[in-house]
């Protein structure tokens, strides 16, 4: 069992490796992800629905849910370059639930929408992308407790928009990300056939 894990692992590297170096002449469409709701209000479970456009038009994704061992991140305080850092943490074999990645369908416009029921928690990240490893996008969903939070009488609603959490992350991070999860697809795939022989 070790040596197939050992193999595994090797492929998963190569394929990684060789993703990257495709990934130089032939530039990946980093699709954007969207949460909706866009924060959950506690941990535990929730289905959201996975909202995706800019991908490629009649095409086929897969979404899967992962959770960053990085610091905590703050919506509304952390930076741009922590939520990049998060997602540049998550390791896929220890951090994204693979098994239970989903497949969906983009639209003639690259759009889809995909309902999504998984264990959020701090530092949850919806990520989607292709097998061929030509698109990937990816969203952070943080926990955000309206009622902790007290609300200026005088915030206006325009205002209030402005303090909304960065939820998004670095698009070349989110490529990273994307990239590792479909090798992963990939090794696991690959691993069930191999069990099933």
């Amino acid at each position: 069992m070790k040596k197939i894990l050992s193999a595994l692992a090797a492929i998963a590297l190569l394929l990684v490796t060789f993703a990257s170096a495709a990934g130089a002449q032939d530039e990946p469409v980093v699709g954007t992800i969207v949460s909706d709701p866009q924060t959950v209000p506690e941990a535990g479970e929730h289905t959201v629905t996975a909202i995706g456009s800019g991908f490629l038009p009649e095409s086929e994704v897969l979404v899967s849910s992962c959770t960053s061992p990085s610091d905590e991140l703050v919506p509304g305080v952390s930076s741009d370059e922590d939520i990049a850092a998060s997602a540049a943490a998550i390791s896929l074999l220890q951090h994204c639930d693979i098994a239970g990645a989903l497949q969906a369908t983009t639209d003639a416009d690259g759009n889809f929408t995909l309902e999504v029921t998984a264990e959020i928690g701090p530092n949850f990240w919806l990520v989607a992308g292709t097998l061929d490893q030509s698109q990937r996008g990816g969203t952070w969903v943080p926990i955000v407790d309206a009622e902790a939070a007290p609300v200026d009488a005088e915030t206006t609603a325009e205002e209030e928009e402005e303090d909304l959490a960065v939820t998004g992350a670095d698009s070349s991070t989110l490529a990273l990300v994307g990239a590792a999860l479909l090798a992963l697809g990939v090794v696991a795939t690959m691993g069930a056939r191999r069990s099933e022989i």
